[in-house]
């Protein structure tokens, strides 16, 4: 069935003219009595704006019905401009592992502003190296970055996980300590380092370990026997690992253990030291 045409009165058709004509100008009332404020970050009070990198975030200044503040805009990059009606808000801005977070009021008749916030931050780049100067695998090292100041139980607030070597990170001007950790064992270092306002930070940190591989063979120079299992014991009996590996590598703190391989219902053993930097390879003989 075809349906019938709607047909609007002359008054009908001025009555929605008017409404849109209402709204239209609802709508430029509204942009006229906003401002344009422009935000911009720096490191320092008197250095330059950040061009890249900052997450903007503005808030209301009152908490909604769940008890948080209501996000209202946000905005990842270097200067950024919001049109912001009168009112009062809390505006942060991030960089990295560094913020700061202040409470902006916006007037009626205001003209167009620029809000500078100081980060009071500087970067971190960290490294590591075995021994002397033996290169460490990228794969093989990590850092963790924790607060300076402990708790009464004496543990640390951690703030960054993971961080990558040669990463430059952003943070707050200030104390911290690193962790550093070569390998999934022993092989530990720790650090306190200070970052500078403006300033990039640069630390090399020198782990006292080296990577061992481990071999059960027949005779020097041998193929790795298969099916072999092996245990890792410090020098006072500690359990370092296990492994099933036919030729298992360990990153290991310099010092003296003790291998034992198992193949084949028979024990074998070896000691062997390790000296911090150089990795070796430890054959463990089979005898007779």
């Amino acid at each position: 069935m075809n349906s019938l045409p709607v047909r609007r009165s002359a008054a009908t058709t001025a009555l929605l003219a008017l409404l849109m004509l209402l709204s239209l100008a609802a709508s430029a009332f509204a942009q006229a009595q906003s401002v344009r404020v422009h935000f911009e970050a720096r490191l320092t009070e008197d250095g330059e704006a950040v061009n890249d990198g900052i997450e903007w975030r503005i808030f209301s200044d009152r908490v909604d019905e769940s008890g948080k503040l209501k996000l209202l805009s946000q905005s990842t990059g270097g200067k950024r401009t919001f049109e912001m009606r009168p009112g009062e808000y809390l505006v942060h801005a991030a960089y990295g592992h560094a913020a700061a977070v202040r409470k902006v009021k916006i007037e009626e008749g205001q003209g167009e502003t620029t809000e500078v916030f100081d980060l009071n931050a500087g970067g971190l780049a960290l490294s590591a190296v075995a021994g002397d100067d033996t290169p460490i695998p990228n794969n093989l090292l990590r850092f963790d970055v924790y607060e300076d100041k402990q708790d009464e139980r004496g543990v640390r607030k951690l703030i960054a996980r993971k961080v990558l070597p040669g990463q430059v990170i952003p943070f707050q001007a200030g104390i911290y300590h690193v962790v550093s950790q070569y390998g999934n064992y022993n092989a530990e270092i720790r650090a306190d380092l200070k970052v500078e306002s403006g300033k990039l930070t640069r630390a090399e940190l020198t782990h006292l370990a080296a990577q061992v591989t481990l071999r059960l063979v027949r005779n020097k120079g041998g193929d790795a026997l298969a099916d072999t299992k092996w245990s890792v014991i410090t020098e006072s009996g500690e359990l370092i690992s296990e492994s099933t590996s036919a030729f298992p590598r360990f990153v290991l703190l310099e010092g003296t253990y003790t291998a034992i391989a198992r193949n084949n219902d028979k024990i074998y053993s070896q000691d062997f030291t390790v000296q911090a930097g150089v990795n070796r390879d430890v054959e463990v003989l089979v005898e007779g």
